[in-house]
């Protein structure tokens, strides 16, 4: 079987590990890389790409569609902030998942080498975790602001007033009490 190769486009064996730079671009285009993130690592799929960053774990794969070309698609992505330990599943599959106790996403991968990838993750987590809590506390610091001293005229005082409301005398439907015309039928209001 004669593997399809595009011109111009390096098409490495499928048990090839890939660097950033040979992801196609319209793959890369569809990770959506977050500010400050950057990809560690990637694995070539059948179908695609399992990509690591700084910050969490993303499959990016074609959709091969009845005669039209694919395009690329990436599944839901598995944050480093919330992910369990990677498992291997059947020395193929590395499984991804969130540990959290309701329907947790998972991401399940065919790879080659599954253990080394399965390692290489769970090495990562640990300051992908960090790196989320120091996003975490520095956007709590950028939110906080000092509390106005009474008598500040920056204070904001609140007001609060009743909204009384009526019944529309030809349709029924409720609107407020100094309306001039009802919004539901239009009609004056007596």
């Amino acid at each position: 079987m004669a593997r399809r190769m595009n011109p111009g486009k390096w098409d490495p064996p499928s048990n090839q590990v890939t660097t950033p730079d040979q992801i196609d671009a319209g793959a890369l285009g569809e990770i959506g890389l977050l500010a400050d993130e950057r990809i560690a690592r990637c694995w070539r799929t059948p179908a695609g790409f399992l990509v690591l960053t700084n910050l969490r774990c993303v499959h990016v794969y074609r959709r091969r569609l009845l005669f039209a070309p694919g395009d690329w698609h990436a599944e839901p992505s598995v944050f480093f902030y919330d992910m369990a330990p990677p498992r291997v599943l059947g020395e193929r599959y590395v499984e991804l998942a969130e540990a959290t106790d309701e329907a947790p996403a998972t991401l399940r991968v065919p790879v080659p080498n599954a253990r080394s990838v399965r390692d290489e993750i769970a090495a990562a987590r640990p300051a992908g975790r960090a790196e989320w809590e120091r996003r975490r506390r520095s956007s709590e610091a950028s939110v906080r602001r000092p509390a106005p001293a009474i008598g500040d005229p920056r204070v904001v005082h609140e007001v609060i007033r009743e909204v009384i409301k009526v019944r529309c005398s030809y349709c029924g439907n409720l609107m407020d009490e100094g309306a001039p015309r009802c919004p539901a039928c239009g009609a004056p209001q007596r």
